[in-house]
């Protein structure tokens, strides 16, 4: 089999999980390659909020020194209801391009020994017998790249003609689009508070201001697919402020600073099959980006990390099989199953605007409820404590009191 390259580890997708692994597994030693489709720096639609768990994981990876240059720090949260009520919660969040996020992986890993390629467009997997060994993809002109590797990570995003390809998808609709575009907005002059605001006219999802420092505003919003896995007609990326009365008096005398795309984003942990012989899946192409809360990030840097510890374990004994990569699926599902499910159940439940507006009201006025919510937005807590029936009667009861504490 004619290769132009060979390695231990071909990684498809430079993105946080594709980036974290490739950044973890040079570290080890591993030989890596990372390609990716677009030539970098190049954006991507994506709401650029980095939760605390996310600045957590990136600390640990020893990347504090670089983001404080970088990143835009954020001291609290905005929760907006549809009827206006409003829940200040603080924490420790920043906000970061996902062409910064995407390039300070890539050269972190690039400076541990991996190398990229960028431009290269993955077409089909290299195969011996039912194990993937590698994958053969083109560049922007058309010349052919052969990558012969001992384990393939897959970390392509929402793209579902990739993982058709390397014969792992379930479902080839996504569930929800994220739109975003990046404006001046006078209306918020703070620029150490993200405002997510429910509206009507958006649920189950929000709409989302989150200042990314220099007076510029990355805005955007959620909807759910349409029964053909599309975009709805009359949700499409132009119909921000005629949709919202309330959104478009926040947009006025706003100036935009770019064009506001659309992305698919796959949710739920479904879509996607985790692995087979010699390939693993990550981040949003395995479905990790939360449903309802949008965030994928987190999920996406853990998948990653946890991919380079397997993939390393299962190249120092020698055994890429499936049975030895299952550990993955295994620790993941372990980690973040619970709380895809916690969010789907809260998903259904903001479907109606009495459930914000009482969430919101509530947690305005009750401390012991405001850090529940903290505290699921966190992962200490999973989102079934309150999107449940239990949970729920438990707000309508009067559980939570402005004392601090549960009664």
């Amino acid at each position: 089999m004619a290769c132009d390259l060979r390695t231990d580890v071909l990684v498809v997708g430079a993105g946080p999980a594709g980036g974290m692994a490739a950044l973890e597994l040079a570290r080890q030693g591993v030989g890596v390659v990372v390609v990716d489709r677009s030539l970098f720096p190049r954006e991507k639609v994506c709401g650029d909020g980095l939760l605390e768990d996310s600045l957590e994981i990136l600390g640990a990876a020893g990347l504090d020194a670089v983001l404080q240059r970088r990143v835009h720090r954020i001291d609290r949260i905005r929760f907006s209801a549809p009827d206006g009520r409003e829940f200040l919660l603080g924490g420790c969040f920043a906000t970061l391009s996902r062409r910064e996020l995407d390039g300070l992986l890539v050269e972190e890993a690039c400076r541990s020994g991996a190398h990229f390629v960028d431009g290269i467009r993955v077409r089909e997997p290299l195969l011996q017998g039912d194990a993937c060994v590698g994958a053969k993809g083109v560049d922007g002109s058309g010349r052919s790249l052969t990558v012969a590797a001992k384990v393939v990570l897959l970390a392509t995003g929402a793209n579902a003609r990739v993982l058709g390809a390397f014969g792992v998808l379930e479902e080839k609709r996504p569930p929800a689009y994220g739109i975003r575009g990046y404006f001046r907005v006078p209306e918020l002059g703070d620029e150490r508070e993200m405002l997510i605001a429910y509206d009507r006219s958006f649920l189950p999802f929000y709409v989302w201001f989150f200042p990314m420092g220099g007076q510029v505003f990355n805005v955007g919003w959620g909807i759910l697919s349409d029964g053909r896995g599309g975009i709805p007609r009359d949700k499409c990326p132009a119909s921000l402020t005629r949709r919202s009365p309330r959104v478009a008096r926040i947009m006025a005398g706003s100036s935009q600073e770019s064009p506001i795309r659309a992305a698919p984003v796959r949710t739920g942990f479904r879509g996607a099959r985790s692995c087979s012989a010699g390939l693993l899946v990550l981040g949003e192409a395995l479905g990790l980006t939360f449903p309802f809360l949008g965030e994928g990030i987190s999920n996406a840097l853990i998948s990653g990390r946890l991919a380079a510890r397997v993939v390393g374990n299962a190249l120092a004994a020698g055994d890429v099989s499936v049975s030895s990569l299952l550990e993955y699926d295994r620790e993941l599902r372990s980690l973040l199953y619970s709380r895809h499910q916690g969010y789907l159940a809260a998903e259904r439940w903001f479907r109606s605007s009495w459930v914000p507006n009482l969430l919101i009201s509530k947690a305005a006025g009750s401390p012991a409820l405001a850090r529940v919510t903290g505290e699921i937005l966190r992962g200490r807590r999973g989102a079934g404590a309150v999107f449940s029936l239990q949970g729920m009667l438990r707000i309508l009861l009067r559980r939570y009191g402005p004392a601090g504490s549960r009664q």
